[in-house]
């Protein structure tokens, strides 16, 4: 179960750092080119230099983004823009921000946690990953020795005791408060007490952890702790490395401020795409409601929001259609001889069926290959989904309801996968709140 420690954390030094929102971005694997540049314009000593340092000409295997990374951070340190805290912390991160005019606040406390193995631990991943993101990322924490951003998880809290126990501890006022460009006010205590840290240690103990953004983090750190350690552990025996535990972001599944959003599906490249055939096809399995061509996105978004535990996925086709459709599953039994092997727990969730069902069976766009085609794009917005539809890049959108973060835990645990892009966790934790340097690297 959840092992958890207190940490020396690397702070920006606010007596250098006047205005912290200058200094601090969302994480590395949302952020274009573009932000990348931005954020480098707006501060020299923005993370952005640490988590996605620019390439440059002349470029080469001892020289390049990953080494000056490793400069600017050693840098940093010893002009102490970043600041050692003098003694062990756990750090209590509220996020508070408005969604549909509704107020949230989502809080967790960032601590280090020992690292498991997937295949026999209790932290539960529910995504693939990629190799070439976890190459980035083994480069960069090789050149930094460093974790310089949270892998974000949740856990069960049915009585609310962590959230409460947080809540309290962090009635002070905020060592770190500031408001980010979209609007999330985000807040920062750095708890040393240390009856405090041992009760939440002793809280934590029996608790499992689900990841819920950072996979390709967290295998990296599964890698490095390899590395680093090597024969170590012989010599050793059981004794605990700094790299055998990485930092975490813990929030509770029950609090109310843990909000997940949808992420749509745009497709394009489908040969002899037909609007009648494929409704056709999707008839089969679903019942497909057309909503007429006078139906406009938020009538379309309430519809689709509407009994959303039966399974219903909205569609936009392009061509001579340029209509929305809601397609509701039939029963779940009918998905039993399609979704099979290790697919079979995708039955209970909609990204599940429109990849395994709509998208392999309908369109020929084959779910175990998604997540490296070029010829699907993930958005958020329904608006700018239809958009390019209706311009031609891409032939035909479907939406989906959130995933609910009972669906994470309950495949989680059963060490299945959901397909890509299931979860969007809003919002984005900062990185550059708190930073961590792996001693004895």
């Amino acid at each position: 179960m959840a092992t958890i420690l207190p940490f020396r954390g690397l702070r920006y030094n606010p007596e250098k750092i006047k205005d912290i929102s200058k200094v601090i971005t969302p994480p590395y694997d949302v952020i274009s080119e573009k932000e990348r540049d931005d954020y480098y314009e707006l501060h020299p000593d923005n993370i952005i230099r640490l988590i996605l340092s620019k390439e440059l000409p002349g470029d080469d295997q001892s020289n390049n983004k990953y080494s000056r990374s490793g400069e600017f951070f050693d840098t940093w340190r010893k002009e102490e823009v970043l600041k050692e805290e003098a003694e062990p912390a756990i750090y209590i991160y509220a996020q508070e921000f408005t969604l549909s005019d509704k107020k949230y606040t989502r809080r967790g406390f960032i601590s280090l946690v020992k690292l498991e193995d997937f295949q026999t631990g209790e932290i539960y991943p529910h995504e693939h990953t990629l190799a070439k993101p976890k190459e980035d990322r083994m480069n960069l924490m090789k050149a930094c020795n460093a974790n310089l951003s949270q892998v974000f998880t949740f856990f069960e809290d049915e009585d609310a005791k962590i959230a409460s126990f947080l809540h309290k501890a962090s009635e002070g006022d905020p060592d770190i408060d500031f408001t980010d460009i979209y609007g999330v006010k985000n807040s920062l205590w750095a708890i040393k007490d240390k009856a405090v840290i041992e009760k939440l240690i002793a809280q934590m103990k029996d608790r499992a952890l689900f990841i819920a953004d950072g996979h390709h983090r967290y295998e990296t750190a599964l890698f490095y702790r390899d590395l680093v350690n090597g024969t170590k552990k012989e010599q050793n025996g059981n004794e605990d490395s700094p790299a055998d535990y990485i930092m975490m972001m813990c929030v509770s599944m029950e609090d109310p401020g843990l909000v997940i959003l949808p992420t749509h599906r745009l497709a394009r490249n489908i040969e002899n795409l037909d609007p009648e055939k494929v409704k056709s096809s999707l008839n089969e399995v679903f019942d497909v409601s057309d909503l007429g061509s006078d139906c406009n996105a938020e009538t379309f978004e309430l519809k689709l929001s509407e009994d959303a535990h039966k399974h219903k996925i909205g569609m936009y086709i392009g061509e001579s259609d340029k209509k929305f459709y809601i397609l509701t599953l039939r029963d779940e039994r009918l998905l039993d001889p399609i979704l099979t092997g290790e697919y079979v727990e995708w039955k209970s969730i909609d990204t599940g069926i429109l990849h395994g069902v709509i998208f392999d069976r309908a369109l020929g766009i084959q779910a175990k290959n998604i997540s490296k085609s070029e010829n699907v794009k993930y958005n958020q917005g329904v608006e700018d989904s239809v958009a390019k539809v209706n311009e031609g890049e891409y032939q035909i959108a479907f939406f989906l309801n959130p995933t609910k973060i009972g669906q994470i835990k309950d495949i989680a645990t059963k060490r299945h996968k959901m397909p890509p892009k299931a979860t969007y966790f809003y919002p984005k934790l900062m990185t550059g709140m708190v930073v961590r340097h792996i001693p004895g690297t």
